[in-house]
């Protein structure tokens, strides 16, 4: 049952077209999926998108050779060893945490929902996340065509890109709303292009569109400009994908002014780490949605995770608290085991089988991989 070796894929997917958000744009996917091995060939895998590149050196360096011969059932104690000798980072630690899980749940013969303490649902109400902007011409000019496409997909909850100028920002919510119609649940996302009064007057105009959160509002760290925006803004304020630790969330947790707590389990130290956020969440009574992004991987993890949290009132149309963030742009780091189903009801089904539920292989991965590692006992 130990840990028999370490195996470290480095993947790169160019996309057909730039696409991005009002911040940044890119050209394609790319992660680090880890792949833990036990002595009986079942694997466990993770991933790091965030600093592939370095996560891939910290963990060939650092952590995989304090892995081998371990026991991977003790998860917590592993994880409280890799963050010591990790040195910061994070990313590399929640891989190994998330190969953990399924190596450890593979074992057992269980979903990792079950190895997290049971699935409070088999079905997760999931969110489409997207479009994307795209240069060269207005960034809205296909959203209402790619809007209508998630629609028939199945979708019952969409999270714009926005943070482009506030009157097109408006005009582009409130055409969504119109398509969308008023049981159809609505979210908006400024990935930080915004400081907090031109967020402010963006969603000024976006009052009858009724959104369910305003993202990333400002830079994550603006404990002072989520604090006058939740003063004066309507819709729940939310953040935090890029925080690496539970504890940067309680500043925003004491002052009120963070109301859905999104850390990604990929860059906040895996599914321990992000369990951690969920306790503080708890102690304040308020919602966790992970925020999901990279591969197949980070989204099976987060669908597990997502099915064991508890349920709170949203004010939308979908159910409820929780939500999972479904990347609807191209990736084919999603797609590698064929995409995930969205049912007809907006939700995504929870995997029954072992571990995360999906059965990856090296040869999946080929057509991205740019670099191979393995670090086995010598």
């Amino acid at each position: 049952m130990s840990i028999a070796a370490v195996r470290l894929h480095h993947l790169v997917a160019p996309l057909p077209e730039v696409i991005g958000n009002a911040l940044v744009s890119f050209d394609r996917r790319e992660s680090l999926f880890v792949e833990i091995v036990d002595r009986q060939g079942r694997s466990g895998w993770g991933e790091a998108w965030h600093t592939p590149a370095a996560d891939r050196a910290t963990i060939a360096a650092r952590l995989a050779p304090r892995l081998l011969g371990q026991d991977p059932q003790q998860i917590g104690r592993l994880w409280q060893e890799m963050r010591e000798a990790a040195g910061g980072a994070m990313g590399a630690v929640a891989a190994i945490d998330m190969a953990l899980h399924d190596l450890a749940a593979r074992q057992r013969g269980i979903p990792v929902s079950t190895l997290l303490g049971g699935a409070l649902r088999h079905r997760v109400a999931a969110y489409a996340s997207g479009p994307f902007f795209k240069p060269g011409g207005h960034p809205y000019r296909e959203f209402e065509r790619e809007v209508e496409g998630y629609l028939r997909a199945g979708f019952k909850a969409i999270k714009l890109r926005s943070g482009f100028a506030p009157a097109d920002d408006a005009a582009i919510v409130n055409t969504v709303r119109q398509m969308m119609g008023p049981d159809g649940t609505l979210m908006l996302d400024f990935n930080q292009s915004y400081a907090p009064r031109a967020a402010l007057a963006a969603v000024s105009a976006m009052r009858e569109a009724g959104l369910l959160w305003v993202e990333e509002p400002t830079v994550p760290g603006d404990l002072q400009g989520y604090r006058m925006l939740s003063g004066l803004m309507t819709p729940a304020l939310a953040g935090g994908e890029t925080f690496t630790d539970a504890r940067a969330f309680r500043p925003f947790l004491e002052a009120g002014c963070m109301d859905v707590l999104q850390p990604d389990i990929a860059v906040c130290g895996g599914l321990t780490g992000v369990g951690r956020v969920a306790v503080l969440a708890e102690l304040y009574d308020r919602p966790v949605v992970p925020h999901v992004w990279g591969g197949i991987v980070n989204f099976q993890a987060a669908l597990h995770l997502t099915a064991t949290l508890p349920a709170q009132r949203s004010g939308g149309a979908a159910g409820g608290y929780p939500f999972l963030e479904f990347d609807a742009g191209p990736n084919p780091l999603l797609d590698l085991c064929g995409r995930p189903t969205v049912n007809g009801d907006g939700t995504v089904t929870v995997p029954d089988g072992p571990g995360f539920g999906i059965d990856l292989t090296a040869d999946m991965l080929s057509p991205f991989v740019v670099a191979r590692q393995e670090v086995t006992a010598q």
